[in-house]
């Protein structure tokens, strides 16, 4: 009986060693062809079982005992294992599984409830966040375990909203990398993992005082303003939530004004004391105050555009100047009768001429694609903008993703432009005809004293005066200084020069006749990071990737403009023009692009890399760091608090379940990160673009701040979306609604 045990317990065994053996050597047929394919693998395997039937091949291993027959098969299998390791981005690419481990994990986030998303929290803004728990009656969230639980507000459907403001719940805990937030109902407490980022101080464009005497600029990230004075003095003063921008009505008083805060406020200069207060509607942005100091002019960016009008110093809102669409850039003229605002929805720029106490619009000027930055000249008597291209007569541009860096000089009489110079060109550092690697994404001008034009280029890390009487540049490289990617520059009474760097926290002082800057690190160096914040390094990195020129000309930043869409339209390889989205709070929402082609931020790498011929500099792990900063990225608030009104969107919270909105944009996230066919959803748009065959299911977090809509931008507003683009009501059973149920959707949805 025993024998018979031990003779079957002897077979077994040596089958499995066989059939071990037998793995091994497909695995090693396999790699000795090295095809990276699942198909080229099974094919191994069969040719293997098929000489295996020989029976030559079989009087040789019936007498290999198991552990000769595990150690044959360790022998054969590792080089093949070796080079299946090495091979193994290329196996996952045609295999199509890219990125599949990290999507099933956002899809298990989803899934599981309660579950919140966005997934991202940042310490240097308010944010709101959506829980889905549907069998609870109250939620809170509590953002790390130290951190003091907060009520979330029931919308309906088991869906909760929660607000969340670092300045009055404390900062993420902890402040950077994965953070485990704990979701409390009534049945208990679950734990959520999140990613944690506390961004660093980011120095960007410059205000001058009336002599010259201070530049300023403010660093949103860090809620703060950074002065910089004669001798490389430098403070740094603390100030409201989320600073935009500065000006200063004499040199003893600086305003800023405050996007998170929606109000200005004026600080002394010298002991970085806050004087005054005012409080302002909406969201605001950019600002520009007259030659004389009597007028200050903020863009008001939220739902309403318009202009707001303060008086200087009675510190008084004096005007509300309407606007068709949201001021980016402003600036006077000569003096405070006439003023200019560029704005990026519609990529012009418009002259406001001051009549009796009031500000009417009397010019526009086409520019075809939006204002990039724009400069003064100290006479007012011009302004410089850059842009990525110049059409006046609005015709849509269809080179693939074309992007033609120049730089616009306009009278500010009439908006006429002057002179148009492309910046973009070729040095002897190119490799091949064609190669673009001087004056890619020019981002700050200023126009210095004798009439020099200074300019910076974020795309090519790059300072050029250039003297117009003359037509000489001198360009100043600063590929391999702290200054990657400068933005704002300005030039001191003393005559030194002062550029910011934000992806690096720096600012670089040019003294007369230097012929190095002086860097002033306001950030921790790259250093330092590497040792105590390698995921703010990365972060570091990604940014200087984000805004460097391929060798086309072309960066990330061309079209998304520091991140967010710059409203223009391109053609993205259909002969179509299709308005640019913003590469905001995309963390967790794999698959990317309209069509979900792409699995991972970091595959975007591979068009910069083939179809725009790469980069001048090497870069190590340049997609994996372009993936680091673009996932920290939040995503962009929607309507103020203030604003909502919560009984209406707790009907369109009811509403987008009757039309069966969640199937797709399902909660939290409001996205299913599914795909589908076009067919299934617009047939009729199906019918014209036969190329175009899936659809990404996107989130619709901060809807309402992406318009237009849908895949190629025909909706111009979500009421198009829900009503005029869905004749088929596939979209959504929007027929089941009533006209007071699609206000309610729209107010839900703009609130998101």
């Amino acid at each position: 009986m025993l024998l018979r045990v031990d003779g079957r317990l002897l077979h077994v065994s040596r089958r499995f060693g066989q059939q071990l053996l037998l793995a091994a050597l497909g695995l090693a047929v396999w790699g000795a062809v090295a095809r990276p394919s699942l198909l080229a693998l099974l094919l191994s395997y069969v040719a293997v079982w098929v000489g295996w039937q020989l029976p030559v091949l079989r009087r040789v291993l019936e007498p290999l005992r198991l552990r000769q027959l595990v150690v044959l098969s360790v022998l054969l299998s590792a080089p093949a294992l070796s080079w299946a390791y090495r091979a193994r981005s290329r196996i996952a690419e045609r295999e199509n599984v890219v990125g599949l481990a990290a999507r099933l994990v956002d899809l298990w986030r989803l899934d599981a409830t309660p579950s919140i998303a966005p997934p991202l929290l940042s310490a240097d803004r308010p944010q709101t966040f959506f829980v889905h728990a549907p069998d609870a009656s109250s939620v809170h969230v509590q953002f790390g375990a130290k951190a003091r639980p907060l009520a979330a507000e029931a919308l309906g459907l088991g869906l909760f909203r929660v607000d969340y403001d670092p300045r009055r719940d404390g900062k993420p805990d902890p402040p950077e990398g994965v953070l485990r937030a704990l979701i409390l109902t009534e049945h208990g407490r679950v734990e959520r993992d999140m990613q944690a980022v506390t961004p660093l101080v980011h120095p960007r464009w410059f205000c001058v005082s009336p002599s010259a005497t201070w530049a300023a600029t403010p660093s949103e990230e860090t809620d703060e303003l950074i002065i910089v004075g004669s001798g490389a003095r430098v403070l740094r003063v603390p100030v409201g939530d989320g600073p935009v921008d500065c000006a200063f009505p004499d040199d003893d008083t600086v305003i800023v004004s405050h996007r998170f805060e929606s109000a200005l406020a004026s600080f002394n200069v010298a002991s970085g004391r806050r004087d005054r207060v005012l409080s302002l509607p909406g969201r605001l942005g950019r600002m520009a105050i007259s030659p004389e100091g009597t007028r200050l002019v903020v863009a008001r960016i939220d739902s309403q555009a318009e202009l707001l009008v303060v008086s200087w110093p009675e510190f008084e809102l004096a005007e509300h100047v309407p606007l068709s669409a949201a001021g980016d850039w402003l600036a006077f003229g000569a003096d405070r009768n006439t003023l200019l605002v560029t704005t990026r929805a519609d990529a012009t720029i418009r002259q406001f001429q001051l009549s009796g106490e009031h500000y009417q619009q009397t010019r526009l000027q086409k520019l075809g694609r939006p204002a990039v930055t724009l400069g003064r000249a100290r006479d007012g008597s011009r302004v410089w903008i850059a842009t990525t291209d110049y059409r006046p007569d609005a015709r849509p541009q269809l080179g693939n993703h074309f992007v033609q860096d120049q730089l616009l000089t306009l009278a500010t009489s009439d908006l006429k432009v002057l002179e148009r110079r492309l910046t973009a060109r070729r040095s002897e550092r190119q490799s091949k005809p064609g190669d673009v690697d001087r004056g890619g994404s020019p981002m700050g001008v200023a126009e210095l004293r004798g009439g020099t034009l200074a300019v910076t280029f974020a795309g090519t890390d790059e300072l050029w005066r250039i003297d117009p009487a003359a037509a000489d540049i001198e360009t100043l490289d600063l590929i391999d200084s702290e200054l990657n990617a400068p933005h704002g520059l300005a030039e001191l009474a003393d005559g030194a020069l002062v550029l910011s760097s934000p992806a690096n926290g720096t600012l670089g002082v040019w003294r007369p006749g230097w012929r190095q800057p002086n860097v002033l690190r306001l950030a921790a160096s790259s250093a330092a990071l590497r040792l105590n914040d390698p995921t703010a390094l990365e972060r570091r990195a990604g940014e200087r990737g984000f805004y460097e020129s391929t060798r086309s000309g072309i960066a990330c930043q061309s079209c998304h403009l520091h991140a967010t869409a710059d409203a223009a339209s391109y053609n993205l390889g259909n002969h179509r023009a299709i308005p640019s989205l913003p590469v905001t709070g995309l963390l967790g929402t794999a698959p990317y692009l309209r069509d979900g082609s792409y699995p991972r931020i970091r595959d975007l790498d591979e068009v910069a890399q083939t179809l725009y011929r790469g980069y001048l500099r090497h870069q190590a792990r340049r997609s994996q760091v372009l993936e680091a900063f673009v996932e920290a990225l939040p995503r962009a608030q929607s309507v103020a608090r203030s604003a909502r009104d919560l009984a209406a969107e707790r009907r369109g919270v009811q509403a987008f379940g009757k039309a069966h909105c969640t199937r797709c944009h399902a909660f939290p996230a409001f996205t299913n990160l599914g795909l589908l066919p076009m067919s299934a959803l617009f047939p009729e748009q199906a019918a014209l673009l036969p190329g175009v065959e899936m659809l990404d299911v996107p989130s619709l977090l901060s809807i309402g701040q992406t318009a237009p809509y849908l895949n190629d931008g025909r909706a111009p507003t979500l009421a198009a979306v829900i009503q005029e683009q869905n004749a088929a009501n596939l979209h959504g059973d929007v027929r089941s609604l009533s006209n007071s149920e699609r206000r309610d959707l729209l107010a839900f949805l703009g609130s998101l």
